[in-house]
């Protein structure tokens, strides 16, 4: 006999057992709500929006075939969340790695992803030159970070993610918080160390 679906609140409840009897509005609401933070999760672990979309796609065909098993024990934005990080590890295992994809030429993407990262501080009257320089050093930051451990770079993506507390990071990764911030703290010394080697701190 199946267990009761129990959630933090009756909110998330209604919804989901909406979806499970097959109302197809409730669902569509429910992408709605998560698609921009599952997709950033994604885009962040992926650099590629090809990728990231396809990764997306897949999330929540195995989130309306698995709802009716949702038990509650994390929130469900925790839960999502977690499926999505699986499919993006998997798919950056699975994918190509051509001279293109370890170079980071396949896609403008790396420039992108930290440009968005940083255009709320890039100042309005930068010159070309400084224009490039800086280009330079996002495209290097964004290389450094992909050479992260995969225990390092997890934490540092879900990190960079303001929705994400470090309990949130802890729960989507089955680790104590003390060692999310552990983490945090040593992909961001390892980084530090790369940056300086290159005199760009």
């Amino acid at each position: 006999m199946a267990r009761p679906i129990k959630l933090y609140n009756s909110a998330e409840s209604e919804r989901i057992r909406d979806i499970v009897a097959g109302d197809t509005t409730a669902f569509r609401s429910l992408v709605r709500d998560y698609h921009p933070l599952a997709y950033s999760l994604a885009y962040k672990t992926l650099n590629d929006h090809q990728d990231a979309e396809e990764v997306i796609q897949d999330t929540f065909v195995k989130i309306y075939q698995a709802l009716d098993g949702f038990r509650g024990e994390a929130s469900l934005k925790t839960w999502i969340l977690r499926i999505v990080l699986r499919l993006s590890l998997n798919r950056r295992r699975n994918r190509s790695r051509s001279a293109w994809h370890r170079l980071g030429l396949h896609h403008k993407a790396a420039e992108e992803t930290l440009d968005m990262a940083t255009e709320a501080t890039s100042p309005v009257s930068q010159t070309p030159e400084s224009l490039c320089i800086s280009q330079e050093t996002r495209q290097l930051l964004l290389k450094l970070v992909d050479e992260l451990p995969d225990t390092l770079r997890e934490v540092l993506i879900l990190n960079s993610l303001d929705e994400l507390s470090y309990e949130e990071i802890s729960r989507i990764l089955n680790i104590p918080t003390g060692t999310v911030g552990s983490r945090i703290h040593a992909a961001r010394k390892k980084l530090l160390q790369k940056l300086g080697q290159r005199d760009l701190l």
